[in-house]
């Protein structure tokens, strides 16, 4: 009987629906044979030619993007997302850092010697010193924002993804006639979900342009157009989708599930989609971490659900049944019922750590008092009575100033109650004399809908004096990284942009 692994399960599903349509995207279609097929001559290849276990895969939005991961494993070997829209030096990085030597690719690029040419791919060499090893089992490594400025490789195994599409299967009622998005790019976790939740179930995956996933009204007529049922959304993107549609009036009847993951919810948005009546979709919020592999909580959202939620805290609900979550204080200890503490996952879904790390891998994969292995999140938390979890914030978003202790996501969650405000970003920085102060970059909903002063005004109405920002610099939208979230770094040089377009 072969190993249970993610590609022999595609394939199971390929063998039952083999003239069913898979993937569109740009460029054409494939239906679940010609997939298999296009993976399997992917596959033969790497097979052919001897290398590491590790392999990128560097490939734009198309319809045969997702064959490339789908060709790596089934080689047995696990591969590297390298997204093409990335600075070359960060490309360099992540490759150097593996230390892959093979790369499957849609574009050949200066440097790399053609292998072989396989339909609308190819595979191509680098120079490299040697792939690191990894576990057997491993299915990719992805690569995420490290603290010291160089990205750091999450090493994620074929039951670790399992693990958690299994569980999904208990909350979710995913099959053959769904249509889903491959919204994000392979170089975020949140595609795993993407691309497995549909392939797994017959479904069929839709692989949007590049131009398409930022231009809302683009999204929306593609969304109609494909019927889409199952949409998967960072918050912050999210809002810009649903004010969109209620500008435009218009519904998505055929949606059935909107995903969030990979930041807090907004509140004022999700109460738009449902005062505007912009569609029956079901909202469930999934807590996740690439480390424990995309989600790890679940959380069907309501009006109700939102309004009994704690201050500042966003409700993640219930862990997925092949993990468990505690909340513990700096000494490891679990924390009482409505007491704060880090956010502690174990289970199934825990990686196996971080490529030629060992180091950080100790520090933040940790055996727990009971000897059970736990992934120390850095995120805070509490739990309610009743065992519903609530998400409060990053632990590294604590910062002191004038002798206090401030937690910002606790500001920003204020703020976001504003009418007239969307989004709210709080950061500290340095005055031109080197003293730190607080600093709201606030999305306003249109300009002059809000003003410095109202923001100010508004946040003395709940916070106390030491807790009020600064500065408030108003924006007309944030700036993204390529993942789709917030990038606080660009905060401070995207306002200066808009200020200097504006004059």
């Amino acid at each position: 009987m072969p190993e249970d692994r993610l590609h022999t399960r595609f394939q199971a599903v390929a063998g039952a629906h083999p003239s069913r349509l898979a993937v569109r995207g740009t460029g054409g279609e494939l239906t679940y044979g010609e997939l298999e097929a296009l993976a399997l001559r992917v596959a033969g290849e790497l097979r052919r030619l001897a290398g590491d276990r590790l392999v990128a895969a560097r490939v734009a939005r198309s319809h045969h993007a997702v064959a490339v991961p789908l060709g790596i494993m089934m080689a047995d070997r696990a591969y590297v997302p390298i997204d093409p829209a990335y600075p070359e030096r960060r490309q360099d990085q992540i490759l150097a850092d593996a230390g892959v030597r093979l790369i499957v690719t849609d574009l050949p690029v200066a440097g790399e010697s053609v292998l072989a040419e396989i339909g609308p791919l190819w595979i191509v060499e680098r120079a490299s010193a040697g792939a690191l090893e990894v576990p057997p089992d491993t299915a990719y490594v992805i690569y995420t924002s490290g603290s010291t400025g160089a990205p750091k490789g999450c090493v994620v195994s074929h039951s670790n993804v399992l693990g958690l599409m299994d569980a999904a299967g208990e909350v979710f009622s995913f099959d053959v006639d769904d249509v889903w998005v491959l919204f994000h790019s392979l170089s975020f976790d949140f595609s795993v979900w993407e691309m497995w939740g549909a392939l797994l179930h017959g479904a069929r995956l839709l692989v949007p342009a590049a131009e398409v996933v930022v231009d809302p009204q683009a999204m929306i007529s593609t969304l109609l157009s494909e019927r889409v049922t199952v949409l998967n959304q960072v918050p912050s993107v999210f809002g810009y989708l649903v004010r969109e549609l209620a500008r435009s009036g218009t519904r998505l009847p055929a949606l059935r599930y909107v995903v969030f993951g990979g930041e807090a919810v907004c509140p004022p948005d999700l109460e738009l989609w449902w005062s505007a009546g912009l569609g029956g979709a079901r909202m469930v919020n999934m807590y996740g971490i690439t480390e424990t592999t995309v989600h790890v909580t679940h959380c069907l959202l309501s009006p109700e659900l939102l309004a009994r939620a704690p201050e500042s805290a966003t409700p993640i609900g219930r862990p997925l049944s092949h993990l468990s979550v505690s909340l513990r204080d700096s000494t490891g200890a679990e924390v009482g019922v409505g007491e704060p503490g880090e956010i502690w996952v174990s289970g199934g879904g825990v990686a196996h750590g971080y490529l030629g790390r060992a180091d950080l891998t100790a520090s933040r994969f940790v055996t727990g008092p009971a000897g059970s292995r736990h992934y120390r999140s850095g995120d805070w938390g509490t739990r309610d009575g009743e065992g519903n979890l609530y998400y409060i914030g990053r632990r590294d978003t604590q910062v002191k100033l004038r002798g206090f202790r401030i937690e910002l996501g606790e500001i920003e969650s204020v703020l976001s109650g504003m009418a007239g405000v969307r989004g709210v970003a709080c950061v500290v920085e340095k005055t031109p004399i080197g003293e730190p102060q607080m600093v709201a970059y606030v999305d306003s909903a249109s300009p002059g809908a809000v003003t410095e002063a109202d923001v100010k005004g508004y946040a003395r109405l709940s916070l106390p004096r030491h807790m009020v920002p600064h500065r408030v610099k108003l924006l007309d939208s944030f700036p993204l990284t390529g993942n789709g979230k917030l990038d606080r770094a660009g905060l401070a040089a995207h306002h200066a942009v808009q200020r200097t377009r504006r004059r």
